[in-house]
Protein backbone atom coordinates (compact mmCIF):
# COMPACT_ATOMS: atom_id res chain seq x y z
CA UNK A 1 0.00 0.00 0.00
CA UNK A 2 1.33 3.43 -0.96
CA UNK A 3 2.06 5.63 2.01
CA UNK A 4 0.04 8.83 2.28
CA UNK A 5 2.42 11.67 1.33
CA UNK A 6 2.89 14.87 3.26
CA UNK A 7 2.29 16.93 0.11
CA UNK A 8 0.59 16.14 -3.17
CA UNK A 9 1.21 18.54 -6.04
CA UNK A 10 -1.27 18.36 -8.91
CA UNK A 11 0.43 19.70 -12.02
CA UNK A 12 3.94 19.30 -13.38
CA UNK A 13 4.71 22.75 -14.70
CA UNK A 14 7.68 24.79 -13.53
CA UNK A 15 5.97 26.17 -10.43
CA UNK A 16 4.52 22.85 -9.30
CA UNK A 17 7.85 21.09 -9.74
CA UNK A 18 9.66 23.91 -7.94
CA UNK A 19 7.33 23.63 -4.93
CA UNK A 20 7.80 19.85 -4.89
CA UNK A 21 11.59 20.27 -4.90
CA UNK A 22 11.51 22.89 -2.15
CA UNK A 23 9.27 20.73 0.05
CA UNK A 24 11.42 17.65 -0.50
CA UNK A 25 14.50 19.62 0.54
CA UNK A 26 12.79 20.17 3.88
CA UNK A 27 12.37 16.42 4.32
CA UNK A 28 8.71 16.09 3.28
CA UNK A 29 7.37 13.13 1.37
CA UNK A 30 6.05 14.59 -1.90
CA UNK A 31 4.04 13.16 -4.79
CA UNK A 32 3.56 15.03 -8.07
CA UNK A 33 0.58 14.11 -10.25
CA UNK A 34 0.89 15.15 -13.86
CA UNK A 35 -0.12 13.89 -17.26
CA UNK A 36 1.76 15.55 -20.11
CA UNK A 37 -1.02 16.62 -22.41
CA UNK A 38 -0.84 19.01 -25.37
CA UNK A 39 -0.95 22.63 -24.28
CA UNK A 40 1.05 22.37 -21.05
CA UNK A 41 2.36 25.93 -20.84
CA UNK A 42 5.80 25.19 -19.37
CA UNK A 43 6.50 22.69 -22.13
CA UNK A 44 6.22 25.48 -24.70
CA UNK A 45 7.22 28.66 -22.85
CA UNK A 46 10.03 30.61 -24.53
CA UNK A 47 11.58 31.35 -21.13
CA UNK A 48 11.43 35.14 -20.91
CA UNK A 49 12.56 36.49 -17.54
CA UNK A 50 11.63 40.03 -18.40
CA UNK A 51 9.97 42.29 -15.82
CA UNK A 52 11.33 45.40 -17.58
CA UNK A 53 10.30 44.70 -21.16
CA UNK A 54 7.09 42.79 -20.58
CA UNK A 55 4.10 45.04 -21.17
CA UNK A 56 1.32 43.35 -19.24
CA UNK A 57 1.88 43.84 -15.50
CA UNK A 58 -1.36 45.73 -14.78
CA UNK A 59 -1.05 45.80 -11.00
CA UNK A 60 1.73 47.27 -8.81
CA UNK A 61 1.72 44.14 -6.62
CA UNK A 62 2.42 41.95 -9.65
CA UNK A 63 5.10 44.29 -10.96
CA UNK A 64 6.92 44.21 -7.62
CA UNK A 65 6.44 40.43 -7.47
CA UNK A 66 8.05 40.14 -10.91
CA UNK A 67 11.04 42.23 -9.91
CA UNK A 68 11.49 40.20 -6.74
CA UNK A 69 11.46 37.04 -8.85
CA UNK A 70 13.99 38.53 -11.26
CA UNK A 71 16.31 39.29 -8.35
CA UNK A 72 15.94 35.69 -7.15
CA UNK A 73 16.63 33.97 -10.47
CA UNK A 74 20.47 33.98 -10.43
CA UNK A 75 20.63 32.14 -7.10
CA UNK A 76 17.73 29.86 -8.08
CA UNK A 77 19.42 28.94 -11.37
CA UNK A 78 22.77 28.26 -9.71
CA UNK A 79 21.19 26.11 -7.01
CA UNK A 80 19.08 24.13 -9.46
CA UNK A 81 21.99 23.56 -11.82
CA UNK A 82 24.10 22.25 -8.94
CA UNK A 83 21.29 20.00 -7.70
CA UNK A 84 20.43 18.52 -11.11
CA UNK A 85 23.63 18.71 -13.13
CA UNK A 86 21.59 20.17 -16.02
CA UNK A 87 22.55 23.33 -17.89
CA UNK A 88 19.46 25.58 -17.84
CA UNK A 89 20.49 27.72 -20.79
CA UNK A 90 20.26 30.69 -18.43
CA UNK A 91 21.41 33.83 -20.27
CA UNK A 92 22.09 37.04 -18.35
CA UNK A 93 23.28 39.21 -21.24
CA UNK A 94 20.24 41.47 -21.29
CA UNK A 95 17.40 41.99 -23.74
CA UNK A 96 17.02 44.45 -26.59
CA UNK A 97 13.82 46.39 -27.15
CA UNK A 98 13.50 47.16 -30.85
CA UNK A 99 11.07 49.36 -32.77
CA UNK A 100 10.97 48.22 -36.38
CA UNK A 101 9.65 51.45 -37.84
CA UNK A 102 9.39 55.03 -36.66
CA UNK A 103 5.69 54.49 -35.95
CA UNK A 104 6.56 51.67 -33.53
CA UNK A 105 8.60 53.87 -31.19
CA UNK A 106 5.61 55.13 -29.19
CA UNK A 107 4.30 51.60 -28.72
CA UNK A 108 7.71 50.43 -27.57
CA UNK A 109 8.10 53.31 -25.12
CA UNK A 110 4.73 52.42 -23.58
CA UNK A 111 6.01 48.92 -22.91
CA UNK A 112 8.52 50.05 -20.32
CA UNK A 113 7.95 53.74 -19.54
CA UNK A 114 5.67 53.14 -16.54
CA UNK A 115 8.42 51.11 -14.84
CA UNK A 116 10.35 54.24 -13.89
CA UNK A 117 11.32 54.14 -10.23
CA UNK A 118 12.37 50.50 -10.21
CA UNK A 119 16.02 49.55 -9.96
CA UNK A 120 16.33 48.34 -13.55
CA UNK A 121 15.67 51.22 -15.96
CA UNK A 122 15.87 50.61 -19.69
CA UNK A 123 18.76 52.34 -21.45
CA UNK A 124 17.57 54.11 -24.63
CA UNK A 125 19.43 53.22 -27.84
CA UNK A 126 19.25 54.73 -31.32
CA UNK A 127 19.36 52.60 -34.45
CA UNK A 128 23.16 52.52 -34.55
CA UNK A 129 23.35 51.58 -30.88
CA UNK A 130 20.95 48.68 -31.43
CA UNK A 131 22.92 47.27 -34.33
CA UNK A 132 26.18 47.64 -32.43
CA UNK A 133 24.76 45.24 -29.85
CA UNK A 134 22.99 43.00 -32.39
CA UNK A 135 24.52 43.10 -35.90
CA UNK A 136 21.81 40.82 -37.33
CA UNK A 137 19.11 43.46 -36.82
CA UNK A 138 17.45 44.96 -39.87
CA UNK A 139 18.78 48.25 -41.19
CA UNK A 140 15.22 49.51 -40.82
CA UNK A 141 15.22 49.21 -37.02
CA UNK A 142 14.52 52.74 -35.83
CA UNK A 143 15.49 52.67 -32.16
CA UNK A 144 14.67 51.16 -28.82
CA UNK A 145 16.53 50.26 -25.67
CA UNK A 146 18.55 47.75 -23.69
CA UNK A 147 17.18 46.09 -20.54
CA UNK A 148 20.24 44.84 -18.68
CA UNK A 149 18.32 42.85 -16.10
CA UNK A 150 15.93 41.09 -18.50
CA UNK A 151 17.22 37.56 -18.98
CA UNK A 152 15.98 34.34 -20.54
CA UNK A 153 16.22 30.62 -19.82
CA UNK A 154 15.36 27.37 -21.53
CA UNK A 155 12.08 26.61 -19.77
CA UNK A 156 12.03 23.01 -20.94
CA UNK A 157 15.47 22.39 -19.41
CA UNK A 158 14.26 24.01 -16.20
CA UNK A 159 11.43 21.48 -16.02
CA UNK A 160 13.85 18.60 -16.59
CA UNK A 161 16.21 19.96 -13.94
CA UNK A 162 13.45 20.44 -11.36
CA UNK A 163 12.22 16.91 -11.93
CA UNK A 164 15.74 15.50 -11.61
CA UNK A 165 16.47 17.55 -8.46
CA UNK A 166 13.22 16.40 -6.90
CA UNK A 167 13.75 12.79 -7.86
CA UNK A 168 17.17 12.85 -6.16
CA UNK A 169 15.37 13.81 -2.95
CA UNK A 170 12.71 11.12 -3.23
CA UNK A 171 9.87 13.00 -4.95
CA UNK A 172 7.53 10.48 -6.56
CA UNK A 173 6.11 11.37 -9.98
CA UNK A 174 2.75 9.88 -10.88
CA UNK A 175 1.84 9.99 -14.56
CA UNK A 176 -1.86 10.48 -14.10
CA UNK A 177 -4.32 13.29 -14.62
CA UNK A 178 -6.28 14.11 -11.47
CA UNK A 179 -9.83 15.22 -12.18
CA UNK A 180 -11.06 15.74 -8.60
CA UNK A 181 -9.38 16.65 -5.31
CA UNK A 182 -11.16 13.66 -3.80
CA UNK A 183 -8.88 11.38 -5.83
CA UNK A 184 -5.80 12.44 -3.86
CA UNK A 185 -5.05 11.79 -0.21
CA UNK A 186 -2.23 13.79 1.38
CA UNK A 187 -1.49 16.01 4.33
CA UNK A 188 -1.67 19.00 1.97
CA UNK A 189 -2.79 19.15 -1.65
CA UNK A 190 -1.56 21.91 -3.96
CA UNK A 191 -3.26 22.63 -7.28
CA UNK A 192 -0.81 23.94 -9.87
CA UNK A 193 -2.59 22.64 -12.95
CA UNK A 194 -2.44 25.81 -15.01
CA UNK A 195 -5.36 26.34 -17.36
CA UNK A 196 -6.92 23.07 -16.14
CA UNK A 197 -7.04 24.19 -12.49
CA UNK A 198 -10.77 25.14 -12.53
CA UNK A 199 -11.68 21.47 -12.90
CA UNK A 200 -10.20 20.94 -9.44
CA UNK A 201 -11.07 24.17 -7.65
CA UNK A 202 -13.62 26.67 -8.87
CA UNK A 203 -11.67 29.78 -9.82
CA UNK A 204 -12.07 31.75 -13.08
CA UNK A 205 -8.85 30.66 -14.79
CA UNK A 206 -9.06 30.55 -18.57
CA UNK A 207 -6.63 29.35 -21.26
CA UNK A 208 -4.88 31.90 -23.47
CA UNK A 209 -3.32 30.21 -26.44
CA UNK A 210 0.26 31.07 -27.39
CA UNK A 211 2.08 29.76 -30.43
CA UNK A 212 5.87 29.43 -30.63
CA UNK A 213 7.99 28.69 -33.71
CA UNK A 214 11.47 27.19 -33.46
CA UNK A 215 13.77 28.07 -36.38
CA UNK A 216 17.02 26.31 -37.22
CA UNK A 217 19.87 27.70 -39.36
CA UNK A 218 20.93 24.97 -41.80
CA UNK A 219 24.19 26.79 -42.53
CA UNK A 220 25.29 26.85 -38.90
CA UNK A 221 25.81 30.61 -39.00
CA UNK A 222 26.11 32.87 -35.93
CA UNK A 223 23.01 33.23 -33.78
CA UNK A 224 21.53 36.18 -31.94
CA UNK A 225 23.69 37.81 -29.29
CA UNK A 226 20.70 38.95 -27.23
CA UNK A 227 17.06 38.22 -26.74
CA UNK A 228 14.89 40.71 -28.63
CA UNK A 229 11.51 42.10 -27.68
CA UNK A 230 10.36 43.86 -30.83
CA UNK A 231 7.41 45.80 -32.15
CA UNK A 232 6.61 45.44 -35.85
CA UNK A 233 3.72 47.48 -37.25
CA UNK A 234 2.34 47.86 -33.74
CA UNK A 235 2.49 44.14 -32.87
CA UNK A 236 4.96 42.55 -30.42
CA UNK A 237 7.27 39.64 -31.14
CA UNK A 238 9.96 37.93 -29.08
CA UNK A 239 13.16 36.36 -30.42
CA UNK A 240 15.81 34.42 -28.54
CA UNK A 241 18.74 32.29 -29.64
CA UNK A 242 19.00 28.73 -28.40
CA UNK A 243 21.72 26.08 -28.74
CA UNK A 244 23.81 28.18 -31.10
CA UNK A 245 21.94 27.79 -34.39
CA UNK A 246 18.30 27.92 -33.28
CA UNK A 247 15.96 30.84 -32.74
CA UNK A 248 12.70 30.89 -30.80
CA UNK A 249 9.99 33.15 -32.20
CA UNK A 250 7.09 33.85 -29.85
CA UNK A 251 4.31 34.30 -29.12
CA UNK A 252 0.75 34.84 -30.19
CA UNK A 253 -2.19 35.57 -27.88
CA UNK A 254 -5.53 33.96 -28.78
CA UNK A 255 -8.66 33.18 -26.81
CA UNK A 256 -9.63 29.91 -28.46
CA UNK A 257 -10.37 27.72 -25.46
CA UNK A 258 -8.42 24.48 -25.26
CA UNK A 259 -7.65 24.27 -28.97
CA UNK A 260 -3.97 23.32 -29.23
CA UNK A 261 -3.74 22.86 -32.99
CA UNK A 262 -0.99 25.01 -34.54
CA UNK A 263 -2.31 27.74 -36.81
CA UNK A 264 -0.65 28.35 -40.18
CA UNK A 265 -1.87 31.95 -40.03
CA UNK A 266 -0.22 32.49 -36.63
CA UNK A 267 3.00 30.89 -37.86
CA UNK A 268 3.07 33.17 -40.91
CA UNK A 269 2.45 36.25 -38.74
CA UNK A 270 5.30 35.34 -36.38
CA UNK A 271 7.69 34.65 -39.23
CA UNK A 272 6.87 37.94 -40.98
CA UNK A 273 7.63 39.91 -37.84
CA UNK A 274 10.78 37.91 -37.11
CA UNK A 275 12.19 38.40 -40.61
CA UNK A 276 11.33 42.10 -40.54
CA UNK A 277 13.55 42.46 -37.47
CA UNK A 278 16.24 39.93 -38.44
CA UNK A 279 16.31 39.39 -42.23
CA UNK A 280 18.77 36.49 -41.97
CA UNK A 281 16.00 34.37 -40.44
CA UNK A 282 14.35 34.17 -43.86
CA UNK A 283 16.74 31.35 -44.76
CA UNK A 284 16.14 29.32 -41.61
CA UNK A 285 14.09 26.12 -41.43
CA UNK A 286 10.98 25.76 -39.30
CA UNK A 287 12.07 23.02 -36.91
CA UNK A 288 8.94 22.95 -34.74
CA UNK A 289 5.67 24.76 -34.09
CA UNK A 290 4.19 24.47 -30.62
CA UNK A 291 1.13 25.72 -28.78
CA UNK A 292 0.82 26.37 -25.06
CA UNK A 293 -2.18 27.38 -22.98
CA UNK A 294 -1.37 30.12 -20.49
CA UNK A 295 -3.60 30.32 -17.40
CA UNK A 296 -5.14 33.79 -17.13
CA UNK A 297 -7.62 35.35 -14.68
CA UNK A 298 -10.12 38.23 -15.09
CA UNK A 299 -7.75 40.68 -13.37
CA UNK A 300 -4.58 39.05 -14.83
CA UNK A 301 -3.25 38.36 -11.33
CA UNK A 302 -2.21 34.96 -9.94
CA UNK A 303 -4.39 32.92 -7.61
CA UNK A 304 -2.24 31.83 -4.67
CA UNK A 305 -3.17 30.60 -1.21
CA UNK A 306 -5.60 28.41 0.67
CA UNK A 307 -8.67 27.12 -1.13
CA UNK A 308 -11.67 28.55 0.80
CA UNK A 309 -13.84 25.89 2.39
CA UNK A 310 -11.39 23.09 1.65
CA UNK A 311 -9.02 22.43 4.59
CA UNK A 312 -5.61 21.22 3.52
CA UNK A 313 -6.08 22.36 -0.10
CA UNK A 314 -4.03 25.12 -1.70
CA UNK A 315 -3.85 26.68 -5.16
CA UNK A 316 -1.11 28.37 -7.16
CA UNK A 317 -2.17 29.18 -10.71
CA UNK A 318 -3.17 32.03 -13.03
CA UNK A 319 0.38 33.26 -13.68
CA UNK A 320 -0.52 33.89 -17.33
CA UNK A 321 2.65 34.63 -19.33
CA UNK A 322 4.93 34.90 -16.32
CA UNK A 323 5.01 31.43 -14.74
CA UNK A 324 8.68 30.77 -15.49
CA UNK A 325 9.75 34.22 -14.31
CA UNK A 326 7.73 34.02 -11.10
CA UNK A 327 8.67 30.43 -10.24
CA UNK A 328 11.40 31.10 -7.63
CA UNK A 329 9.39 33.48 -5.46
CA UNK A 330 6.07 31.66 -5.99
CA UNK A 331 7.64 28.35 -4.98
CA UNK A 332 9.22 29.82 -1.84
CA UNK A 333 5.98 31.48 -0.74
CA UNK A 334 3.83 28.42 -1.37
CA UNK A 335 6.34 26.16 0.38
CA UNK A 336 6.30 28.45 3.40
CA UNK A 337 2.51 28.37 3.48
CA UNK A 338 2.36 24.59 3.10
CA UNK A 339 5.08 23.76 5.62
CA UNK A 340 4.85 26.40 8.34
CA UNK A 341 1.58 28.20 7.61
CA UNK A 342 3.54 31.41 6.99
CA UNK A 343 1.44 33.42 4.53
CA UNK A 344 3.61 36.04 2.87
CA UNK A 345 1.66 35.99 -0.39
CA UNK A 346 0.58 39.45 -1.61
CA UNK A 347 -3.03 40.15 -0.61
CA UNK A 348 -3.89 41.00 -4.23
CA UNK A 349 -3.41 37.33 -5.16
CA UNK A 350 -5.80 35.84 -2.61
CA UNK A 351 -8.21 33.18 -3.92
CA UNK A 352 -10.94 34.78 -1.80
CA UNK A 353 -11.29 37.66 -4.24
CA UNK A 354 -13.19 35.31 -6.56
CA UNK A 355 -15.67 34.01 -3.99
CA UNK A 356 -19.30 34.49 -5.04
CA UNK A 357 -20.65 37.90 -3.99
CA UNK A 358 -23.54 36.29 -2.10
CA UNK A 359 -21.16 34.13 -0.08
CA UNK A 360 -18.88 37.11 0.65
CA UNK A 361 -21.81 39.24 1.83
CA UNK A 362 -22.93 36.54 4.27
CA UNK A 363 -19.65 36.55 6.14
Amino acid sequence: MTRRPDVAVIGGGVIGLAVAWRCARLGLDVHVYHEEIPGTASAVAPGMLAPVSEADFPDPALLEFAHEARRGWPAFAAELTAASGIDLGYATDGLLLVAHGVEDRARLAAMYGFRDGFDVPCTPLDADGLRAREPLLSAGSSGGGFATEDHHVDAQRVRLALRAAGQALGVRYVDRRVRSLDEVSAGSVLVTAGAWSPSLCDFPVTPVRGQVVLLRDPSGGPGLRHGIRGVVRGEPVYLAGRDGHETIVAATLDHTGFDVRPSAQATDALLRKAVALVPALAGHEVAATRVGLRPDTPDHLPVMGRVPGRPGAYVCTGHYRHGVLLAPVAADLMTGLLVTGDDGIPAAFTPRRFRPAKETASR
